[in-house]
């Protein structure tokens, strides 16, 4: 595991010698600054695992050495020194972020325990980063579940946009996710803390939409009885989603322009601008471009949503993911419909993977939940998939029927692309399950281009 270098601030050179020697004994680099503005300076180019500053320093006190530390690593431990100041002053170190708070004269023993215990403290968030960094790469950003290099490169994506203040399109068919990617953009953001609000454009008329997105006065229309603000002024703060926005009305489409450009609305009946703080994002299963050519998408709009684009791809395109999320929705159904469902077995698994799934991760996840809530023992099987999935066999038929008339070569490719699928990619594996050697195996992944 990796340990960040110790930072040893102080502008008395002699006391800056005793606390590095002093410091010595512990298993890590041990760097000095001597003083604040050199600190500031040294915080900026690395990471510190602890940092050991004097408060009173010329220039860049203590305070302000606190605040870089942790404010480009929050996980770094600073340890205070000051012989001035008091109860008050220690009071003010630990609500501002410090660790510890040790008075002058130091006692070097007891500034070297102290020290150790920050560095264990921050070898266990470390611990914990690196835990909870795997466990995104296996199930995403926020349930985002999927080990596919298409979708980890969706979330690699998320996570390189989302302390920015640019717009974002998701593009991508019905049911893939569109929502969670955008609320997943959100909730890394820095807007986390304020609302994420979606708004679905699709279905409504010109007059209704408007209402919803930029508000209206008493008066505005019939049944306007009192003053409303729309979904801009009630996200102020945080994130729009304008979900289905390729069936925004055109009329509409061009107030929605103007907002986003003088970053304010006007609600519907007032001549009053009021200031929005919005990051819009858009999500859309139509081909924009195409509606652009045909006039009923403004080009100038498209652009301006487009800052950013996410495409998300099909289920059928990601076939190998399939197994992670049944898991993933078998594990969240059967808690909360409490059912004692424990698995499913591989001949209902290989009827999933081979599904082409038209409705995507959206008709998955509903398959798995009918699934769950009719199982009729602790293992789903066959007999719980949806009709549409696999149809029950003829009493007076069996499964090897449904190969007849296929040649052996398609049948092998198939069933060794099924099972590799299966055990997400690891050939080993394939090669146990299907009972052959890893070098045959190897030989006709090769021979049939999987």
């Amino acid at each position: 595991m990796r340990t960040d270098p110790i930072l040893v601030v102080d502008d008395d050179d002699a006391l800056r010698t005793s606390l590095v020697e002093a410091l010595e004994a512990l298993p890590v680099e041990i760097t000095a600054a001597a003083g604040g503005a050199d600190a500031l300076q040294r915080l900026a180019e690395r990471r510190f695992a602890v940092v050991v500053t004097d408060l009173v320093m010329k220039g860049v006190d203590g305070f302000a050495v606190l605040a870089a530390a942790k404010k480009g690593y929050p996980n770094c431990r600073v340890v205070m020194l000051t012989g001035h100041g008091g109860r008050d002053v220690a009071v003010q170190a630990m609500e501002q972020g410090a660790t510890y708070y040790v008075e002058k004269p130091v006692d070097l023993g007891d500034l070297r325990a102290k020290v150790r215990k920050c560095l264990e403290d921050h070898q266990k968030d470390v611990a914990y980063d690196d835990l909870r960094g795997q466990l995104e790469r296996q199930t995403g950003i926020d349930g985002i579940v999927g080990q596919d290099p298409k979708v980890q490169r969706v979330l690699a994506l998320v996570r390189q946009i989302a302390g920015t203040a640019a717009s974002v399109l998701i593009l991508g068919p019905s049911g893939t996710g569109k929502e969670m990617v955008a609320r997943a953009i959100h909730a890394q953001s820095p807007r986390s803390k304020r609302p994420f609000v979606a708004i679905n454009c699709g279905g409504m008329s010109e007059g209704t939409i408007e209402s919803e997105l930029f508000g209206h006065v008493k008066g505005a229309y019939t049944g306007a009885v009192a003053d409303r603000e729309g979904k801009f002024e009630y996200a102020a703060g945080g994130t729009l989603l304008l979900d289905e926005v390729g069936e925004m009305p055109l009329p509409t489409q061009v107030k929605l322009l103007r907002v986003l450009e003088e970053r304010a609305v006007t609600r519907l009946g007032d001549n009053r601008t009021r200031p929005v703080d919005v990051r819009v994002l858009a999500a859309t299963n139509a081909d924009l471009m195409q509606k652009v050519k045909d006039g009923s998408f403004r080009q100038d709009l498209y652009f301006r949503l487009k800052v950013v684009t996410i495409d998300l791809p099909p289920l059928r395109e990601r076939r190998s993911d399939i197994k992670l999320l049944v898991d993933h929705f078998l594990q969240h159904f059967r808690k909360l419909h409490g059912k004692d469902v424990e698995s499913i077995d591989r001949d209902a698994l290989v009827a999933l993977v081979q599904y082409d799934w038209p409705g995507n991760v959206r008709e998955l996840r509903n398959a798995i939940e009918s699934m769950v809530v009719r199982a009729r023992g602790n293992i789903l099987t066959r007999a719980d998939l949806p009709p549409e999935i696999w149809a029950p066999l003829p009493v007076d038929q069996d499964g090897w029927q449904f190969l007849a008339g296929r040649t052996w070569s398609d049948v092998e490719r198939n069933h060794i692309r099924v099972t590799l699928e299966l055990c997400g990619g690891n050939r080993q594996k394939t090669a146990k399950a299907m009972g052959l050697s890893e070098r045959t195996l190897y030989r006709k992944i090769k021979e049939y281009g999987l």
